[in-house]
């Protein structure tokens, strides 16, 4: 069980009868699913909408992320702009900056105590390779701070700078998608757990041997949309301390609950919950054959380990402390790495974040009832609207690709560490990540 969940009850959903007309139906009660909905019923209080959820409410990545409602992007601008103007680019970055506020403004007035606090975020050099690296690619939002500064901040062992962006917010997600559930049921969406539903060759939605009859359907299940080329699932791992003593904090610092990251091309993520906790998260996990996705691959003990060394490395002082929580959760990533909402004019489909999908669902969602709505607004041009993502490649070459690019990730940071410079071999990396 998460950190997260392990703090979070999990309420009964009263959710009626499903033979009747519907206009919308929703398969996934994750972010993507619960959000698609209160956009929705936000512009229209008379639509009829249910949510299918194979097991409950929050219970695939949303219950189990790092906690970051950030303004990150899964690929960078100058990709971007090779099919966007920059107009566009600007007013992507503008709104996911916008959709932190609002979810904090969100759980504030439905009084959803899920320890939102917008401190910010820090990539973290520590070495020089890192370093040159950042302040070469940093993009919108983010300043470059010393070695003097980012000490000012966080006290990481090996630390020689970092960048500062202010566009993020630390919570507990697993807290945050509940309060979002119950507010929905508040407002009349029907919300049905344990419901396992497949779809048809013409998308209509099938659950035991019924069809349910609806105007609109979205498929918004992510990572759980396996066993095919057009996304594969990657498994982030995490582990939390016990609650940590206010003088450890004295010394580490993060006393804003900034969230922060070590600029390592092996992905890692963290943050100061709100009960003084370091929850501490990375990737590493090896992919798994088909693009399946398999419970196993979310608790590997091993990974688990590795993380707590490197949390022992960035802060040598939790070496007297315990780590009591242990868990993991499967992340979408298209070919491109590229975020997509499309809608045809009665079925929609949205994922992709590749891991930063706790505000970035929130604004595609938006989107999506844009659409599924029929608004023509400028959310509705945002790049990853309609955004058709290239195909995986076949087996083998997938499952070679993918688990090359983790071992060579890791021996990038391992060459960055060792010389001081940005990695040579990430260069063999850029046409598997697709960056």
């Amino acid at each position: 069980m998460s950190l997260w969940w392990s703090q979070t009850d999990h309420p009964e959903f009263a959710s009626g009868r499903l033979d009747q007309m519907w206009d919308v139906v929703i398969v996934g009660g994750g972010f993507s699913g619960l959000w698609c909905a209160h956009h929705l019923i936000t512009s229209d209080p008379n639509l009829k909408i249910a949510v299918l959820e194979k097991s409950t409410v929050g219970s695939g990545a949303s219950g189990r992320n790092g906690g970051w409602a950030s303004s990150l992007y899964p690929i960078d601008d100058a990709k971007m702009l090779k099919h966007f103007s920059q107009d566009i680019v600007s007013s992507l970055h503008t709104q996911l900056q916008e959709s932190i506020d609002a979810i904090g403004a969100f759980a504030e007035s439905e009084k959803i105590e899920c320890d939102f606090h917008k401190g910010g975020s820090l990539l973290i050099a520590r070495n020089h390779g890192q370093f040159t690296r950042l302040r070469e690619s940093i993009e919108e939002g983010y300043v470059i701070l010393s070695k003097e500064e980012t000490q000012a901040k966080i006290n990481m062992k090996g630390a020689v700078g970092s960048a500062f962006t202010p566009h993020c917010a630390a919570l507990n997600p697993a807290a945050l998608v509940v309060g979002l559930a119950l507010s929905l049921e508040r407002r009349g969406v029907s919300i049905f757990e344990n419901t396992f539903a497949t779809f048809s060759p013409d998308n209509t939605v099938i659950v035991g041997n019924r069809s349910i009859t609806s105007k609109s359907v979205v498929r918004a299940i992510e990572a759980y949309h396996a066993n095919t080329r057009e996304q594969l699932p990657i498994y982030s791992l995490m582990v939390a301390t016990e609650p940590l003593p206010d003088r450890i904090f004295d010394e580490i610092g993060i006393h804003n609950r900034e969230t922060f990251a070590e600029c390592a091309h092996l992905v890692t993520y963290a943050q100061r919950t709100a009960d003084n906790r370091l929850a501490i998260g990375g990737r590493g996990a090896p992919y798994i054959w088909g693009s399946r996705r398999k419970d196993s691959n979310e608790t590997l003990v091993g990974i688990h380990e590795q993380i707590r060394i490197m949390a022992r490395r960035w802060f040598p002082v939790l070496r007297d402390f315990e780590f009591t929580h242990a868990w993991g959760g499967a992340v979408a990533v298209t070919r491109d790495w590229a975020a997509y909402v499309r809608f045809d004019g009665t079925y929609g489909e949205l994922g992709g974040y590749a891991g930063d999908g706790v505000t970035l669902s929130y604004l595609a969602a938006a989107a999506m009832a844009d659409l599924v709505l029929q608004k023509e607004i400028p959310r509705t041009r945002l790049p990853f609207i309609q955004w058709k993502n290239p195909m995986w490649e076949r087996e083998p070459l997938r499952w070679l690709g993918v688990n090359s690019a983790i071992k060579l990730s890791e021996a990038a940071d391992t060459e960055e560490r060792i010389t001081g410079r940005p990695s040579v071999l990430m260069k063999f990396l850029a046409p598997i990540t697709g960056q």
